[in-house]
């Protein structure tokens, strides 16, 4: 049995256990549904789809307030050309906080991540991930908020071909910064984003060890209906060809809910 089976396996179950107890007092299941379309599909300071556009729909389950997560994401381009490329992804996560009476409170997130592509071999294709963000959303009193994540990618098969896969194995060590600007007039908050990468090998053996690329963010939401409208605009000056050659700019439209 395949570690891909093992892990679809794994969350069916997961999903199935968490369903099954929503009838019990509180906490209860949480779950979230989003449907994100992107102008250009950018992954790690990447252009995955090269300037073509994407679908990415995902759901989350929050496993009962425990820090527990599992969640189901996928991407697919949307013109031709790509098919190959259609992606999904598994992971699960944990997350809590320390140190919450303080200035150094630190909230946290442990994941793994299964990137599959369902019409290529997992051999040649599929890759794990996994990834730690720290936050820290008091250490500022001016409100900016400091995040750091490291993420290490590598090959999902141990008997794939040593010319393809393994080359992707690598880490990549983000900086960021967030801030959320109250405007009166617009009765709504913008998040400014800012954040830095170091990649240390991260996709590819062809893939320098350096500062990769740098990224600004601005996004907003609002309610719609049963759920809330989130836009979002990003521009990324990209400082190493062997990660992305060109600077790019995209935007983004999501629309989440949840019960």
């Amino acid at each position: 049995m395949s570690l891909k089976t093992v892990l679809v396996i794994g969350l069916i179950v997961s999903g199935a256990f968490a369903f099954a107890q929503t009838d019990q007092e509180e906490p209860k299941l949480g779950v979230e549904f989003d449907a994100t379309w992107v102008s250009k599909y950018i992954w790690r300071g990447m252009d995955l789809y090269d300037d073509h556009a994407a679908f990415q729909p995902s759901i989350d389950f929050d496993l009962f307030q425990t820090g527990f997560s599992v969640n189901v994401w996928g991407s697919t381009a949307c013109s031709s050309g790509y098919v190959n490329s259609d992606e999904l992804d598994y992971s699960v996560a944990y997350s809590n906080s320390l140190f919450n009476d303080s200035k150094f409170k630190t909230e946290y997130s442990l994941g793994w991540v299964y990137y599959d592509y369902p019409r290529i071999s997992s051999d040649v294709a599929d890759s794990q991930e996994f990834i730690m963000s720290l936050t820290w959303p008091e250490i500022c009193s001016f409100g900016v908020v400091p995040t750091y994540t490291v993420a290490y990618l590598y090959p999902a098969e141990s008997s794939t071909a040593v010319t393809t896969a393994p080359e992707i194995e690598g880490f990549a060590h983000i900086l960021g910064l967030t801030y959320d600007l109250d405007i009166p007039e617009l009765d709504m908050p913008l998040t400014l984003s800012w954040d830095i990468t170091y990649n240390d090998g991260y996709g590819g053996a062809s893939v320098d060890h350096d500062w990769s690329h740098i990224t600004w963010g601005v996004s907003s939401s609002f309610d719609i209906g049963p759920g809330s409208f989130t836009p979002a605009v990003y521009y990324q000056s990209s400082m190493d060809d062997s990660v992305n050659t060109e600077d790019e700019f995209w935007t983004g439209l999501s629309y989440t809910f949840g019960f």
